[in-house]
C-alpha cells in the first residue's frame, strides 16, 4: 500500500512499512510481539531516517519485553536495541550525517525491529560500509570490552573465564581477552562451537554438556581464575565464584538462566562479605549504558579491528536452524528463540530488507 507524503516541498510515494510492536508483557517473546504496519513519515527536524538492513539479536530481548529496563511498559512499545543500515533522510537541522550514509543506531529506546526508524543523531554511528559484522560491535562488543577493561581490570599473563563463550559477546570477549595477553577459559555447549573457540586462540575450552565444570576447575587451576565474566547465573555463578581467586574480580553481566522466569536467579553465598574480606575480591554488576563516555572511543577501536581483520565478528543468520535464515521482520521472532535455545554461534542477526 502506498501513501503520498511531503517531503522538503516535494510530494513522494512511499510504502505503508512494518516494524514489531510490544502488546502484552511477558518473557515469551512470541506471545509478546506482533507484526504492525505503519506510514513511513519524514523525520522531525531534529531526527534521522534510518533504512534498516539488519538488526542484532540480544539474550536481553526477552527482559524488555517483560518490561524490566529500557522501557516504562506503557503498551504498546517497540522492541529491539541495534540497528545497521542507510540514513534515509535528515532533518532540516541536522547537520552532522549525511543522506546515503551506512549508519548503526544504537540507544537506550529499544527501536531496531522495524524497516525503518527514527533516531537522534548522538543515536546514529556512521559506519564504513553496510557490512553487517559492525552491528555485533555494539551491546555485544562495547559490553564485552568496556567489561573486561573497566571492570575485569584484565591484564597481561591473567586467567579470564568468559561464560557463553561461543556467544555474540563471549567470543569478541575471548580475542579481547587474548590481546591483552591473558590465558582464556572458555565456556560452552558444543564440539562445534569448541572448534570455533580454539580456532580464536581459547587456551582452555571446558564443554560444560560433558564435563564437570568444578571438577575441572579444581584440577586445572587449584589457585583459582583471575577474572570471571559471568553471564548465566545460578547455580554455575555459585560455582565460579567459588574457584575466583585471591584479589580476583567477577563480573555479573547477566543471568539469562532465569530470564524466562523471576529474572535474575537468587543465589545465595555463605559467608559472602567474609570470603571478599579475607580474599580481597571484587563481585562486580555491569550494565553498558554506564559507560556510554567510552562507546566513542571503544567503537572507533572496534571497527578499526573489523576492518585490518584484527577482530573476527562471527554472525549467525539461522543458516542452521530447522526453517532456514532469518529475513524480514516476520523471522525476529525466531532468532530471539534460536538465542534464547542456546543454539546460536556467535551473533544473532535478522535481515530486515535488501539495501
Amino acid at each position: 500500500m502506498y501513501i503520498g507524503v511531503l517531503w522538503d516541498g516535494i510530494e513522494k510515494c512511499c510504502l505503508i512499512v512494518t516494524k514489531l510492536s510490544v502488546t502484552k508483557i511477558t518473557t515469551n517473546f512470541r506471545e509478546a510481539v506482533n507484526v504492525v504496519d505503519v506510514p513511513l513519515t519524514p523525520p522531525s527536524d531534529d531526527q534521522i531516517l534510518l533504512k534498516n538492513i539488519y538488526a542484532g539479536v540480544n539474550a536481553t530481548d526477552v527482559n524488555i519485553t517483560a518490561a524490566r529496563y529500557f522501557t516504562d511498559g506503557k503498551l504498546p512499545f517497540d522492541c529491539g536495541l541495534e540497528a545497521l543500515g542507510v540514513i534515509e533522510a535528515v532533518g532540516k537541522n541536522v547537520t552532522t550525517h549525511k543522506v546515503g550514509q551506512p549508519a548503526i543506531v544504537f540507544g537506550t529506546v529499544p527501536k531496531a525491529y522495524a524497516e525503518y526508524l527514527y533516531a537522534k543523531p548522538d543515536e546514529v554511528i556512521p559506519i564504513p560500509s553496510l557490512k553487517p559484522e559492525f552491528i555485533g560491535l555494539l551491546v555485544c562488543g562495547l559490553t564485552v570490552t568496556i567489561g573486561l577493561d573497566e571492570v575485569g581490570r584484565i591484564k597481561k599473563g591473567e586467567k579470564v573465564l568468559i561464560t557463553a563463550s561461543a556467544g555474540g559477546t563471549g567470543h569478541i570477549g575471548v580475542q579481547w581477552a587474548k590481546q591483552k595477553g591473558a590465558y582464556v577459559i572458555g565456556m560452552t555447549s558444543s564440539d562445534e562451537k569448541a572448534k570455533l573457540l580454539k580456532e580464536l586462540g581459547t587456551d582452555r575450552v571446558i564443554n560444560y554438556k560433558t564435563e564437570n565444570l568444578d571438577e575441572v576447575l579444581t584440577k586445572e587451576f587449584p589457585n583459582g581464575v583471575d577474572v570471571i565474566w559471568e553471564t548465566i547465573g545460578g547455580e554455575v555463578f555459585k560455582t565460579l565464584f567459588k574457584h575466583l581467586a585471591p584479589k580476583g574480580r567477577l563480573i555479573i553481566v547477566g543471568g539469562i538462566s532465569g530470564y524466562k522466569g523471576d529474572g535474575f536467579p537468587d543465589v545465595q553465598i555463605p559467608h559472602l562479605n567474609t570470603t571478599l574480606l579475607m580474599k580481597n575480591q571484587t563481585l562486580s554488576g555491569l550494565l553498558l549504558t554506564g559507560y556510554s563516555d567510552l562507546f566513542p572511543k571503544y567503537l572507533k577501536q572496534l571497527v578499526g579491528d573489523v576492518v585490518s581483520n584484527k577482530l573476527r565478528v562471527v554472525l549467525d543468520f539461522g543458516q542452521k536452524s530447522s526453517e532456514g535464515e532469518f529475513n524480514g521482520i516476520d523471522s525476529v521472532v525466531r532468532g530471539v528463540e534460536h538465542l534464547q535455545s542456546g543454539r546460536n554461534t556467535g551473533k544473532v542477526v535478522i535481515k530486515i530488507q535488501n539495501p
